[in-house]
């Protein structure tokens, strides 16, 4: 049961993990915005969604009904973790790839924007089914 509902968000942080530790090289152009960067944006927007998942996961699972219990908690304290692992492999691995903390913090605003977008799913059904 616990897989059943976290396959999702492995599948995401493993396509995270692997996009995020590509050679500089393989990377492609991104465009330039004049509000926010067009990375800052993509960190945050990608972290929304592996929170978003995550807790989804969390909260569906009845195998640890801690973990469902807290599920925001441990969404929000893995996600932070995981963007930090990342950050760290970037900087010693030396593929042209550098840990930022700026990077970090864009993480965290898409994680900690995650939590309202699901109480919000979650108190007015938006996604039918899936919760």
């Amino acid at each position: 049961m616990f897989l059943r509902y976290n396959l999702p968000t492995l599948v995401w942080a493993t396509v995270i993990l692997f996009l995020t530790l590509l050679p500089v090289a393989n990377m492609p152009q991104v465009p330039e915005w004049e509000l926010i960067s067009f990375t800052t944006a993509s960190h945050a927007v990608v972290f929304f969604i592996l929170t978003f998942l995550m807790r989804r996961g969390f909260y569906l699972q009845k195998t640890y009904t801690g973990l469902r219990r807290h599920s925001a908690w441990y969404a929000v304290i893995i996600s932070f973790l995981f963007g930090i692992l990342i950050e760290y492999l970037q900087s010693i691995l030396g593929w042209g790839r550098q840990g930022d903390i700026m990077d970090v913090v864009s993480n965290t605003i898409g994680t900690l924007l995650a939590l309202p977008a699901f109480n919000l799913v979650l108190r007015y059904r938006l996604l039918g089914n899936l919760l």
